[in-house]
């Protein structure tokens, strides 16, 4: 399920701790009914963690959890309902805001809110009815035997647990990925297959007349390791030499033609904008891209039919030049023969020597506990086994490995679990993946679930997905980002999650499909992802669902109706068509709308009715206003325009939102924001903000200023900085002094060119004034990425000639440094720098560079894997 009973019950259980209850109890005229849904709880507490892990394997267990969570989830709005009623604490004021963010109620305010007696009895008979209901249900537990335990009492906390990053390099981006590539036979395979990819065409007997063919397929069961090697493949140095274009397309089960063809002509570097939904536009685009192209290797992960290819690429792909390769991973030999498929590759299980190797690979931190784990080798034997030498179930049982003790106590009791002999439960789900699920603590099992209801080919971001928990109410203490952002780690570090190589730090990921399935059986009734291909009445039949994602299907507003009790919906791709403004109406009880790429022109009032919404989204939509009324949305923390190129401002009424935490204006059009917007002083992510100036008539206003008060700031992006009027307007920013501020983008726009050489002449005023504003926009020391982008003065600001104070820096990339000679200094002094990028840096002398002991020497940045 999306919320795991014993850690939502210890949400309910804060809030509640937090209200007077004989006070508002009398308001309501209901005496004892709040102590007694406390008190309710807390003795329910006590068995929640064992219904949650009976209810994967007992239907019955799993009814009553059903019905309970149902309870705990009315509990929830009422409680959200009490803090937003009509005549409340004013939202304007900064205590309400802390309030209501810290979940405790405030007397006086809860006169205004229960004054209307109609009101206060509404709330008072809701309060009763849910008391009855709980009652039953606690009577009715006694049957199932649960075992009790105290809520949480695995003490189990991402700060106390075994962390990888616990050493003296917690502060690298660079946390190393364990190696899954293990023993002789994936090199040997690699090189095998690399060789038939790039032999000479002519060599080839009874070549037909197209171009392009479908080379190799690589064949095996899921979490064999069929993707692992198709990738080792990709990266090798002789495929990179021998291909112009390397595309990886995924492909899902359920294809929809029009994000597959959508996707290829963006990786081919096309624009496709004009053609949007029209698959005849888009199969000629796509044949007359691959005919200007040279040689290219298409290898498409994943495919479940081969109509993807006979039906959908081979024709608009035969038009690619001589000698271009397609290779496929599949499950099914079927689909390789089906496609025509030259060569079949079959993966094997891993030798058993091999598989020890990577749940080593997996647990082993440094030296030093490498011959505490190689101790433990006859009970690794006997896992790997149980794993049956799957790599994917290897690596998840490592993850769960690396976060336990180094006894043989902690070993055995994962290689005699009693998962291993479980029935009762889907024949497909992975016990490795489900064993791995039950050792979790509570708070996490929710965030992991809550990930499958991203679409396969969508990556996993970081950010959006700590802000997604948040809203869902998966994450809530007084700096939540921060927690989320923990959460996220320790799911990659379990190997529930897979980090993207294309990000760094990991702040993307994937969801391997075998553990993707075991998330959406845990799901089920109460969550689900309809994609492509998928009967949508089939899967919205249950009327109870409470959070909904939709990838590329058309739905019928009756369809949706029903859901009438959504906490989460999610629309995404442009195939993706529903009509929001009657909609909204009957989703009252929302807290996460996520709208990405969808068809969407014009954004409803209605969705200013929202009261319990938390997270917005409308990312690559094509709504040009948001309503006013979006400053009523009390709770709303998160907005998301990243590519809404058709808005140019924001609404005065975001002034309201002071709980709002998160604003992403990325790629819009919008040029300014309100004045006022540094009232908003929970807001801890900024992107794109603008750098817009008043005239002297107003007094000279600058948007820089607005940054002052925002000392809660975690991330920050800056753009149009060549607009600051002086360095004295940028230093109003006072950048220097937000202690919580880690990652940083300064963005002026370009000066360079196509083809990297500066275009117009750049005055020496500009030269002077552009220094000045970078000179007064100096990052805190606590500072950990750092984006530097179309900086064109010449001189160098005078903190980045000795950044040796920046220690905590991990990241710098400077991008179209179109006119300084020179870089900055001191970088060889930071103890955890590990990723060096400049990019376009026409007016450096590299010759010089490397010759000088003024500049930064490579050689001395101990952790330094990327520069140029």
């Amino acid at each position: 399920m999306a919320a795991v009973l014993d850690a939502f019950a210890s949400k309910l259980a804060s809030i509640l701790a937090g209200i007077a209850k004989g006070e508002v109890e009398m308001l309501l005229g209901v005496p004892g009914e709040i102590t007694k849904l406390e008190t309710t709880l807390g003795d329910l507490s006590s068995i929640l963690a064992d219904a949650e892990r009976r209810r994967i394997r007992d239907s019955t267990v799993e009814r009553w959890v059903r019905e309970l969570k149902d309870v705990m989830y009315d509990a929830d709005d009422i409680l959200d309902l009490c803090q937003i009623m009509e005549g409340g604490e004013d939202p304007s004021s900064s205590a309400a805001a802390r309030k209501a963010t810290s979940g405790c109620w405030n007397i006086p305010a809860m006169f205004f809110c229960f004054r209307n007696p109609v009101v206060a009895h509404e709330i008072g008979k809701k309060i009763q009815a849910l008391n009855k209901r709980l009652e039953d249900l606690e009577k009715r537990s006694s049957r199932f035997g649960f075992i009790k335990q105290a809520i949480n009492s695995s003490g189990y906390s991402i700060n106390n647990a075994i962390n990888p990053w616990s050493n003296s390099n917690t502060k690298t981006g660079s946390i190393i990925i364990k190696s899954d590539v293990v023993g002789e036979k994936i090199e040997e395979d690699t090189k095998k297959i690399v060789d038939l990819l790039i032999r000479n065409v002519d060599s080839r007997v009874g070549l037909n007349s197209n171009n392009v063919i479908v080379d190799l397929a690589i064949t095996g069961m899921g979490g064999i390791g069929k993707t692992t090697l198709a990738r080792m493949v990709f990266g090798d140095s002789r495929v990179e030499e021998n291909f112009e274009d390397r595309i990886w397309l995924s492909v899902n089960q359920e294809v929809n033609e029009i994000s597959v063809l959508q996707s290829l002509l963006a990786s081919f570097g096309a624009k496709h904008e004009g053609f949007v939904g029209n698959k005849d536009l888009l199969e000629r685009a796509l044949k007359d891209t691959v005919r200007q192209k040279k040689k290219f290797l298409l290898v498409m992960d994943d495919v479940w039919s081969e109509k993807v290819w006979n039906d959908l690429l081979r024709v608009p792909l035969s038009h690619g030049a001589s000698g271009s390769r397609v290779m496929v991973t599949t499950r099914n030999d079927g689909v390789a023969y089906g496609m025509k498929a030259q060569h079949l590759h079959r993966v094997d299980k891993l030798q058993t020597e091999d598989a020890w190797i990577l749940l080593k690979n997996q647990v082993v931190l440094n030296e030093s506990d490498e011959a505490d784990v190689d101790e433990l080798r006859s009970i690794g034997m006997e896992i790997v086994k149980r794993c049956d030498r799957l790599p994917l179930a290897v690596k998840v049982l490592g993850g769960l490995l690396r976060c336990k003790s180094r006894t043989r106590d902690a070993w055995t009791d994962v290689t005699s679990h009693n998962t291993w002999s479980t029935t009762g439960i889907n024949e497909d789900i992975n016990k490795a993946v489900c064993l791995s699920y039950e050792d979790l603590p509570s708070h996490l099992k929710q965030c992991f679930v809550y990930c499958s209801l991203i679409p396969k080919g969508k990556l996993i971001m970081r950010g959006t997905m700590v802000q997604l928990w948040i809203a869902a109410g998966h994450v809530h203490n007084k700096a939540p980002e921060k927690l989320g952002k923990e959460y996220y780690k320790e799911l990659v570090s379990r190997n529930l999650l897979e980090p993207n190589i294309n990000y760094y730090s990991r702040a993307a990921c994937s969801m391997h499909d075998v553990v993707r399935s075991f998330t959406q059986y845990i799901i089920k009734d109460e969550g689900i992802l309809v994609s492509d291909g998928q009967d949508v009445n089939r899967s919205l039949s249950t009327a109870k669902l409470r959070h909904l994602s939709i990838s590329n299907k058309a739905l019928g507003h009756d369809t949706l109706q029903k859901q009438a009790l959504l906490r989460t919906l999610m629309l995404f791709g442009s195939s993706t068509i529903v009509e929001l403004k009657d909609l909204l109406n009957n989703l009252s009880c929302l807290r996460v709308l996520h709208l990405e790429d969808i068809n969407l022109v014009k954004l409803p009032d209605s969705i200013c009715h929202l009261k319990h919404l938390r997270s917005l989204c409308l990312s690559g939509t094509s709504i040009s206003t948001i309503p006013q009324g979006i400053g009523d949305l009390k709770f709303l923390q998160a907005i998301d325009l990243r590519g809404c190129a058709n808005i140019h401002q924001l609404p005065n009424s975001i002034l309201k939102l002071r709980n709002l935490r998160s604003l992403n204006l990325n790629n819009t059009a919008i040029t300014s924001i309100p004045r006022g917007l540094g009232k908003l002083e929970d807001l801890v992510n900024i992107r794109g903000f603008p750098t817009h100036c008043s005239d002297e008539s107003t007094g000279g206003w600058c948007s820089i200023e607005e940054l002052r008060p925002l000392s809660k700031l975690q991330s920050l992006e800056i753009i149009c900085l060549e607009k600051a009027p002086s360095g004295s307007m940028a230093a109003k920013a006072n950048l220097s002094s937000k202690h919580h501020l880690t990652w940083l983008d300064l963005v002026f726009t370009s000066r360079l060119g196509d083809n990297g050489v500066v275009e117009g002449n750049i005055s020496e005023e500009e030269h002077r004034r552009t220094e000045e504003v970078l000179d007064n926009l100096c990052p805190p020391t606590c500072m950990e990425e750092l984006d530097i982008i179309g900086y064109f003065a010449r001189g160098l600001p005078q903190w980045m000639r000795t950044m040796s104070a920046f220690g905590s820096l991990r990241r710098l990339q400077l991008d179209d440094y179109a006119c300084c000679m020179h870089l900055p200094n001191g970088l060889g002094q930071l103890p955890f720098l590990d990723y060096y990028w400049v990019k376009r840096a026409p007016s450096v002398h590299w010759e010089i560079l490397c010759h000088t002991s003024t500049q930064t020497s490579f050689d001395y940045i101990p952790l330094l894997k990327t520069v140029i």
